[in-house]
């Protein structure tokens, strides 16, 4: 979508912008299970996972400034599709890291969802998230339309089995200091998943349907880059 609206090197510093962003998001979820798992100290995690935080923030001022300042320059030859476009993606980007910090809030509330039943389960949906986001990254980074229709309806499906899952534990017998992280943990990799839909979704649809996939209503023309 964006090589459709920009000159060759318009805003180009905002979109790796973006991509960075994005990076920092892949190493926040990475700190952030890995002390929920019990694979690392909380605490550690949460020193590093606050710096990326910051940083991610950071990056997020840095790039409304950025767009504030290009459309003050070009005045009416601005692309306004191009710059609301830029405005969401980063919020998105933002509010993964925040997802990111709530995982990692399980582990300082002092729960590992390592321990008890169907870790198994836990572990590898806990894996699909990650190379969601990394195959988030690599699509995004090449506006890889095609990778797009690929992934987006599969975030789509997947909210039936989060909510089921934060369901099955809301409402089980056992006890509630297993139960409850668990819960909670499909909510925000579910609320994390329609992010990077959100994302994805930037790159095939027109402004006034981001974060509205609809493969039917897709930019054609992002087909061909």
């Amino acid at each position: 979508m964006f090589s459709l609206f920009r000159d060759a090197d318009q805003l180009q510093h905002v979109e790796e912008q973006l991509v960075q962003m994005l990076a920092s998001c892949q190493d926040a979820y990475r700190l952030a299970t890995a002390a929920t798992f019990g694979e690392t100290d909380a605490q550690e995690a949460g020193a590093e996972l606050k710096a990326l935080d910051k940083e991610i923030n950071r990056t997020e001022r840095e790039i409304r400034r950025e767009l504030l300042i290009h459309g003050t320059v070009r005045g009416t030859d601005v692309d306004q599709g191009l710059m609301l476009t830029y405005m969401s993606l980063a919020k998105d980007i933002e509010r993964i890291g925040d997802k990111c910090k709530d995982i990692w809030e399980i582990a300082d509330m002092g729960a590992n969802l390592s321990q008890g039943e169907a870790v198994d389960e836990l572990q590898k949906d806990r894996e699909h998230i990650a190379e969601l986001l990394e195959d988030t990254l690599d699509a995004f980074a090449r506006e890889d339309s095609d990778k797009v229709h690929e992934l987006v309806p599969g975030i789509k499906d997947a909210d039936s089995y989060y909510d089921d899952h934060v369901q099955e534990y809301v409402m089980s017998d056992f006890a509630s200091r297993e139960t409850a992280p668990r819960a909670l943990f499909y909510r925000y990799i579910k609320r994390l998943s329609a992010h990077l839909a959100n994302i994805l979704s930037s790159i095939v649809m027109p402004v006034d349907r981001l974060d509205f996939y609809d493969p039917d209503k897709a930019i054609e023309e992002a087909d061909s880059g």
